[in-house]
C-alpha cells in the first residue's frame, strides 16, 4: 500500500452500519454537516498550504482528555459533535451553529468524513472531547454544504463516545478473469506494471467492494512476480494473467496480512483487488 504496493505481510465481533460508506474520493454527503465524505484533501485546494484559504489553519485544542482505548486509523468511531460557523468576534472562534448530532458512526481514515475530521482524531482516546477549528479546503470547500456558505471555516467540538475494530466479511481464496488479455503472460519471474485498486471485503456492497483502501499510483505499480516483493494472494493470483487483461481477486488473510493491522486494512481482513495488467 502507498509506494509499497500490496507488499510483504507485515474479538471478531462482524461490525454492521446503515452509514452509507462512499467508495469513491468524490464528496458525498453521509450524516449532516459533519459527515461529509471528501477527498483526502478537501473539497478544494490552497495554490499555497502556507496559507490556507481565509488564513485559518487547521488547529485542534483538547478540552477533556479521555482515559479510554487509544483512537487509530481504521477505527469504527462513534462521536457526539456540534458545530459552528467560524467567527473570530466570537468565543472560541463559534459563531453560528450549523449542526449538532450524537451517536454519528464512521471510520477513521476512510474519507467518510471531512477532511480536516478524519485528520483531527487521531491520537484521541474514547471519552476525550476535542475542539477542532478547520479550514475551508478541509472542510466544504469553494461549494458549502447547506448552512456552510462557499469558502467558509468551521469549528467543531467532538466527543469520542466509543470505538470498535473494524471487521471484514470473509470468502475464499479466488481468481475471476474480467477482461481475458491477449499480450504475453504473466509468469514466475517476469516484470510486471500493473494498475489496481483494493477494498475491504463486504458481504452487503456489489461485488463485495467495501471500503477502498489502496491504488496504485500514476504510472501503476511495477514488481516481480513470485519473489515475494507483494503478498501471497498477489503472486499466486497473477500467474497466468495476459497483457490487457484484468482479474479481480479475493485474498483471504492468510494470502494477505494476516493478523497485522496495516492502516485502514484490520487484523484477520479478506481484500479485493481489481488488477490490471499493463506490461509484462
Amino acid at each position: 500500500m502507498g509506494t509499497d504496493g500490496p507488499g510483504r505481510r507485515h474479538k471478531r465481533t462482524r461490525w454492521r452500519s446503515n452509514v452509507v460508506f462512499s467508495q469513491t474520493r468524490r464528496c458525498a454527503q453521509v450524516i449532516g454537516v459533519l459527515t461529509l465524505a471528501t477527498c483526502l484533501a478537501g473539497c478544494g485546494s490552497s495554490s499555497n498550504p502556507l496559507a490556507p484559504v481565509g488564513g485559518i489553519y487547521l488547529r485542534v485544542t483538547d478540552l477533556i482528555t479521555g482515559t479510554g482505548p487509544l483512537v487509530e486509523i481504521g477505527d469504527v468511531l462513534t462521536i457526539n459533535q456540534v458545530g459552528w460557523l467560524y467567527d473570530s468576534s466570537a468565543p472560541d472562534n463559534k459563531g453560528q451553529q450549523i449542526d449538532a448530532a450524537n451517536g454519528i458512526t464512521f471510520v477513521l481514515g476512510a474519507s467518510q468524513v471531512i477532511s480536516g475530521i478524519d485528520q483531527s482524531l487521531t491520537g484521541m482516546r474514547v471519552g476525550g472531547k476535542r475542539r477542532v477549528q478547520i479550514p475551508p479546503d478541509l472542510a466544504f470547500g469553494p461549494t458549502g454544504s447547506g448552512a456552510v456558505p462557499p469558502d467558509t471555516p468551521v469549528v467543531f467540538e467532538i466527543e469520542v463516545v466509543d470505538k470498535q475494530q473494524l471487521v471484514t466479511g470473509s470468502a475464499p481464496f479466488s481468481i475471476t478473469d474480467i477482461t481475458v488479455g491477449t499480450g504475453p503472460e504473466a509468469r514466475v519471474g517476469s516484470r510486471l506494471i500493473v494498475d489496481y485498486a483494493g477494498w475491504l471485503y463486504n458481504d452487503d456492497q456489489p461485488d463485495n467492494r467495501g471500503i477502498r483502501f489502496d491504488e496504485s499510483p500514476a504510472g501503476g505499480f511495477t514488481f516481480i512476480l513470485g519473489t515475494g516483493a507483494v503478498i501471497p494472494g498477489w503472486d499466486q493470483g497473477l500467474v497466468g494473467m495476459r497483457e490487457s487483461g484484468e482479474r479481480r481477486l479475493v485474498i483471504p488473510p492468510e494470502l494477505a496480512y494476516g493478523a497485522a493491522r496495516r492502516g485502514l486494512i484490520p487484523p484477520n481482513a479478506t481484500l479485493v483487488f481489481y488488477v490490471t495488467l499493463i506490461r509484462v
